[in-house]
């Protein structure tokens, strides 16, 4: 992994405050996620990067990377790809495309990067494979169909492959709701400290803003409650799926026991595109 995540964090932090729109909370945060391992949907896991590596090792490969928090994807593709895979970043945010770039000047890496939203995305039959890691909960119900349509349309054929990370589980509601709201933020906090991590400002308003952060991320818990939502929602956009799997999520103790409160799991599939939805 090439990343500098404290240093990743505290720019991450700095760029949304010019860069982002509603998503601000998100992109300033996510990084520190990563470093406490609050997420469970951190990148470079065994599974994932397996994939990814078999998908893209041979020449010419062509891959776009669906949605990126921060660098944590590319930084992966990076450790996997071999230097002739051309690489495209595609996010509706500018924070996290700008550090997409600023990594890949620093490793000497190129890549393009395309601001837009991937339910309008236009691409038709150009990328070899496809990476969206814990995505689907952040687009819009409404959207999410016609988001994974638009991918489908984007894989070559016939050897083109969606590789989707994603999660299940229940809602956060009833008793687990008071224990969320109370030890969230504060387990994030303490947990930077005691790595002496250097908080971005004091620790009052880095709570505050964690806090805030942290019912923004209840209400995208319980997104999708079963597996077969996604494989009825990913056949509807025009997927047959070739493999499928539960992976483990990266996690510390008080949010993997959490997680387990709510039934989280997280799942890796790889799909290809139908044949009979060939676009001419």
């Amino acid at each position: 992994m090439s990343e500098d995540l404290p240093r990743l964090a505290a720019e991450a932090f700095r760029l949304s405050r010019s860069l982002c729109g509603p998503c601000q909370n998100y992109h300033s945060l996510w990084t520190y996620q990563r470093i406490v391992g609050a997420s469970g949907g951190d990148v470079g896991t065994p599974e994932v990067n397996s994939v990814l590596g078999r998908l893209l090792s041979f020449p010419g490969r062509e891959v776009l990377i669906a949605g990126s928090a921060d660098t944590g994807l590319l930084a992966s593709v990076f450790d996997v790809a071999p230097s002739d895979c051309r690489i495209v970043v595609l996010d509706q945010c500018e924070t996290p495309l700008k550090l997409c770039r600023q990594l890949g000047e620093r490793l000497r890496r190129q890549i393009t990067t395309f601001k837009m939203n991937l339910a309008q995305m236009p691409f038709q039959e150009q990328f070899d494979v496809i990476l969206a890691h814990s995505l689907l909960q952040y687009i819009a119900p409404n959207d999410r169909l016609e988001a994974l349509r638009r991918m489908s349309r984007a894989l070559r054929r016939p050897d083109g492959r969606l590789v989707l990370v994603f999660r299940t589980s229940d809602r956060i509601e009833g008793e687990l709701l008071d224990e969320y709201r109370i030890g969230y933020a504060a387990n994030v906090v303490d947990q930077l400290q005691a790595l002496n991590i250097p908080l971005p400002e004091s620790r009052d308003h880095f709570q505050r803003q964690v806090e805030i952060y942290a019912e923004e991320r209840r209400t995208r818990e319980g997104a999708h409650t079963s597996l077969k939502e996604i494989q009825e929602l990913v056949s509807n956009a025009g997927f047959v799926v070739k493999d499928l799997r539960q992976i483990e999520a990266i996690q510390t103790k008080p949010f993997r026991e959490f997680a387990n409160k709510i039934s989280k799991k997280r799942f890796l599939m790889v799909a290809k595109p139908c044949m009979k939805n060939r676009i001419r």
